[in-house]
């Protein structure tokens, strides 16, 4: 065999051979399957009662946690047609706890979850400004009380958690007009007393002077 001769079959039994390369990444390609996200799609309702309850939690200054007791559909009726002749918005919302607890867990009133894990509950809430609808909060919780299947468990003025007892000592506390106007009078009161020692002297001196022409 010549030299010519050898070559030529060689360099055909190279182009024959296959190629491991491009076999091993078509099979690399063929075994990998696209990776999907799984997205949860939640029931429209549920969707619903997660938004309005980050609304409450988040937009209104004051919310109380009750435990109600086979509160009927006429009670509740009853209680939020009261509530809505009062001068300021203030609603009763009965709660899925459930979802209210999953709300609660990502903001910074998570410790109030467990008030609302015991057992079915509402929320009395409202954005009352304090100086606009002084004793608005008292008068809503005069006609919750009127209720005895409801008790009040806690709640929120703000940003400040309260017990069962904070909860009660708020709404017995007068409006800020009135508190400023005590805390006024505190403050004020030291000085007229002793602007009062300081003005004696002078009206007694006043005095003697005119007994004596």
């Amino acid at each position: 065999m010549s030299l010519r001769t050898a070559a030529c079959s060689l360099t055909r039994g190279i182009n024959r051979a296959p190629s491991y390369t491009t076999l091993s990444t078509v099979r690399q390609y063929a075994t990998e399957a696209p990776s999907k996200k799984k997205t949860v799609a939640h029931p429209p309702r549920r969707t619903y009662l997660h938004q309005q309850y980050e609304s409450i939690i988040s937009n209104d200054r004051v919310m109380f946690v009750f435990q109600h007791n086979n509160l009927t559909v006429k009670e509740f009726t009853t209680l939020r047609q009261e509530l809505a002749q009062l001068e300021a918005p203030t609603k009763l919302t009965v709660l899925r706890s459930g979802v209210f607890n999953s709300v609660l867990r990502s903001t910074k009133y998570a410790n109030l979850e467990p008030l609302v894990s015991g057992g079915p509950a509402c929320v009395l809430h409202t954005n009352i400004d304090d100086t606009k609808h002084p004793g608005v909060l008292k008068k809503a919780m005069q006609i919750i009380n009127k209720n005895k299947k409801l008790t009040l468990l806690g709640g929120k003025v703000d940003n400040t958690l309260l017990t069962h007892a904070d909860a009660n000592k708020v709404v017995d506390l007068p409006g800020i007009s009135q508190l400023q106007a005590e805390l006024l009078g505190v403050l004020e009161s030291p000085g007229r007393k002793l602007l009062g020692t300081l003005d004696s002297p002078a009206r007694q001196l006043h005095s003697v002077l005119d007994r004596r022409e």
